[in-house]
């Protein structure tokens, strides 16, 4: 859940409250590029073995940078965050960190009653603040998962829904409405950017916890940015 970094202001707030277009909403934050090759169009390819090739595996599974403010009170978007990552990776394995020496953590429960059991069988558990995640870093931008079959980067966005008007969907004002959802149109940019360069196999999908977020994503980022609405499954997150 690559962190969404507050742009714009006030300006931007009132585009998306009004539900303004999406080619307005382009124009404002200029993140789609002009011409953008179509999926499979190998026409400005030096080659077809260099069309075919997917380059989003150049990427790296590196701990997220700058660290991810993982605690117990919002762990279950970084929960879901790695389900999606992991929903069809292979043979990476999105997981926990430690924040210090990167290394995997796995099998664990931070709720209160996994730490008490856990204390019952005389095993410690990682306080959250001392975790991470594991993250694909290709081309300078952070994405959430990388799925090597499908050469396909992903995102995952978790609760964001208490940041929506419940009578029109649209964000609600003040932080939400000049932070939060521009952020988030700003990231896409960004990721929509380097996407780009790995044209035209390497594919980019946004996955949404909630049917209410997804719905406002649907109709505001950009393509080739593709929206889809994943539940989230409840687990205890195994690496």
């Amino acid at each position: 859940m690559a962190s969404a970094l507050p742009i714009g202001g006030r300006a931007i707030g009132e585009v998306i409250r009004r539900s303004a277009s999406l080619e307005r909403l382009r124009r404002a934050i200029g993140v789609i590029p002009i011409e953008q090759a179509k999926e499979g169009d190998c026409t400005n390819q030096s080659s077809s073995t260099e069309c075919n090739q997917c380059k989003l595996d150049q990427g790296v599974l590196v701990p997220a940078v700058p660290r991810r403010a993982v605690r117990r009170e919002n762990k279950v978007n970084w929960d879901y965050q790695l389900q999606i990552a992991n929903m069809n990776a292979g043979p990476e394995r999105f997981s926990y960190c430690d924040k210090n020496t990167g290394l995997p953590i796995t099998d664990f429960d931070t709720s209160l009653a996994g730490r008490a059991w856990s204390a019952l069988k005389g095993e410690s558990q990682p306080d959250a603040e001392q975790l991470n995640l594991l993250e694909w870093l290709y081309g300078g931008v952070y994405f959430d998962g990388f799925w090597r079959a499908q050469c396909t980067v992903v995102d995952a966005k978790g609760r964001y829904a208490q940041f929506l008007s419940r009578d029109d969907g649209a964000p609600k004002l003040g932080f939400p409405s000049r932070f939060v959802f521009p952020g988030m149109i700003e990231e896409a940019g960004r990721q929509i950017a380097v996407i780009n360069t790995a044209s035209p196999q390497g594919k980019l999908q946004w996955h949404f916890m909630e049917i209410e977020v997804y719905r406002w994503a649907s109709s505001s980022i950009p393509p080739p940015v593709v929206c889809v609405h994943t539940p989230y499954i409840q687990q205890v997150v195994h690496a």
